[in-house]
């Protein structure tokens, strides 16, 4: 069920969908629509990194935690700097 539901999340975020399954139609949404895919994107890399069974892919698993962190502070900081030129 979980699997269905992740599934789920990333179309909506994918597709910019509010709960209520409507589009999000706006030039400041699509900013938040991607930052809440690398967020969300950071929650998966960390949930699998604490699920993990094999210890041959820790190394891997914090690679990809690492990577959605920088991501998702680039983004931020993409934002703060776009917002601040408003």
């Amino acid at each position: 069920m979980a699997y269905c539901t992740n599934i789920w999340n990333k179309a909506c975020s994918l597709l910019c969908l509010r709960e209520d399954g409507q589009q999000q139609v706006n030039e400041d949404i699509s900013d938040e629509c991607v930052l809440q895919q690398a967020h969300q994107e950071l929650k998966q890399a960390q949930n699998w990194f604490a699920n993990l069974d094999e210890p041959e892919m820790i190394d891997y698993a914090i690679y990809k935690i690492k990577a959605a962190e920088k991501h998702y502070d680039y983004l931020l900081k993409r934002i703060r700097l776009k917002s601040q030129d408003k």
